[in-house]
């Protein structure tokens, strides 16, 4: 898909521009749960893991793609949400990035897709100091990178013969159907 990188890039685009708190955005690779062996990055983060859902060939190696679109947000903290913790500000400012995430997507069109909706909602366990959930979107897509290779042939000069003959009626060809001779 060529415009997949167009895509992730328009996403990148719509969270910095949007939502200041967030300090680190990527292609999600399980990054949160093998943080020792990562790339370090600050949070809050968010990641985006794309899948293609179904494609619909419209013609000439053109396609019309239902993708989906995992939005991760990690929320690095020890603050608790429970009530009367002393942080417990801190810890529920979690939930207002989720919200603007959701506001930055949802009912939303772009160049590169249209029609993007939320579709789930679930934490991801990180074994660790954090908060990780994800956003679950669905969006359409026009993927026409196959049409560069797409060979339309061009007929300038062609002669048909046209012979034209009587086809025989058909006829009983075997026994098997012939019940007037039992």
């Amino acid at each position: 898909m060529k415009d997949l990188k167009n895509l992730y890039l328009e996403h990148e685009k719509r969270v910095t521009d949007n939502i200041s708190e967030i300090k680190h955005i990527d292609l999600w690779s399980e990054q949160v749960s093998f943080m020792a062996d990562e790339h370090p990055f600050k949070a809050p983060a968010v990641f985006f893991g794309y899948r293609i859902l179904s494609a619909e060939d419209l013609s000439e190696g053109i396609q019309e793609l239902q993708i989906q679109v995992d939005v991760y947000l990690f929320y690095e903290t020890f603050a608790d949400t429970s009530k009367g913790s002393k942080k417990q500000q801190k810890a529920l400012a979690f939930l207002d990035l989720l919200t603007k995430i959701n506001a930055c997507f949802h009912a939303s069109n772009g160049i590169y897709y249209s029609s993007m909706r939320r579709t789930g909602f679930n934490p991801v366990e990180t074994g660790g100091a954090g908060i990780l959930y994800v956003q679950r979107y669905v969006l359409t897509m026009i993927d026409d990178s196959a049409k560069e290779l797409f060979l339309n042939m061009k007929f300038d000069h062609i002669n048909i013969d046209v012979i034209e003959e009587a086809v025989p009626p058909p006829g009983n060809i075997s026994d098997l159907y012939n019940i007037s001779d039992r």
